[in-house]
């Protein structure tokens, strides 16, 4: 009878222990807290890495509970306090080497981000001021991630910066485009006139328009006119649109089964724009080759 009170009461205190683990000097940690303070680490930015084996014990814990396999529970917790230990010192230990290495880094950035305008600016501040906002909060880990990517991009924002500074020289000026278009062996053409107007200001205007038969069942009489700023990122030019006016807008069509043109008139609009749903890109080279200089 002793003998299986004996057996009951050490079945009890193993199964009463299941879920909690030896932390050292006889204090127990549940699984579930050693969770949280992996989570804490992993929210505050360290590598996968660091944590793939406590992953791994945690998981085999959490099986051996289901299937109530001590064994596995007992063998596993001691591997897992081991590795919660060990990550939390891995964290300790980069937080003092991160501090410096964002100070030193963030001084050089901030020197080198000196010679940057326009867009190529706007870039480098808004990963700096993540990075920052990041470093604010102690998330040093992912903050250096952050300045790392910055500091790899810094020779390229550099680069580009100097391709804008040589075509904003060049962009300056009205260019023009102003061609017939007409398919082969067509007797019908259309006249397509496109202008830019850049200004040292910053801001341009533009206007697109068609005149004349564009397909055998189309003709077309349109006039689409833009307002707006310009930057550069690197050889392309970015055209902000802030205004667009639509004096006229008329579609005709040929009906084949009456062989008659029949008009449809569409609505003109002048309308502000917020979005940067009307914004363009433009490629310098081929802005170069499509329009001339006025």
């Amino acid at each position: 009878m002793t003998c299986l009170f004996k057996r009951l009461s050490l079945l009890l205190l193993i199964t009463v222990s299941v879920g909690t683990v030896m932390t050292g000097c006889g204090k127990k940690a549940s699984v579930e807290e050693v969770e949280a303070r992996m989570n804490v680490l992993t929210e505050k930015g360290i590598p996968d890495s660091v944590l793939a084996n406590l992953k791994v014990y945690i998981y085999n814990i959490r099986s051996g509970q289901k299937v109530n396999n001590f064994t596995i529970v007992k063998k596993y917790s001691d591997s897992m306090r081991v590795a919660i230990v060990k990550a939390e010192e891995w964290y300790a230990n980069a937080l003092e080497t991160t501090k410096p290495y964002l100070e030193s880094l963030r001084k050089s950035i901030v020197e080198r981000k000196s010679n940057l305008t326009g867009l190529h600016l706007l870039t480098a501040d808004s990963i700096l001021n993540i990075a920052d906002s990041l470093e604010k909060i102690n998330f040093l880990v992912f903050a250096r991630t952050k300045m790392d990517k910055l500091d790899s991009l810094m020779p390229v924002l550099l680069e580009n910066e100097k391709k804008a500074q040589e075509i904003s020289k060049k962009i300056i000026g009205k260019w023009g485009d102003a061609h017939w278009e007409k398919a082969e062996d067509a007797n019908y053409k259309a006249l397509s006139r496109r202008f830019f107007t850049f200004k040292k200001d910053g801001t341009f205007e533009s206007s697109e328009e068609m005149v004349g038969q564009t397909t055998p069942y189309m003709k077309e009489d349109w006039l689409f006119l833009s307002w707006g700023k310009y930057a550069f990122k690197g050889d392309t030019i970015h055209l902000n649109v802030t205004r667009e006016k639509c004096p006229k807008q008329v579609f005709t069509h040929l009906n084949v089964r009456t062989n008659k043109w029949e008009k449809k008139v569409s609505p003109t609009y002048d309308s502000l724009i917020t979005n940067g749903s009307k914004d363009k890109f433009l490629i310098f080279s081929d802005f170069k080759s499509n329009f001339k200089k006025i």
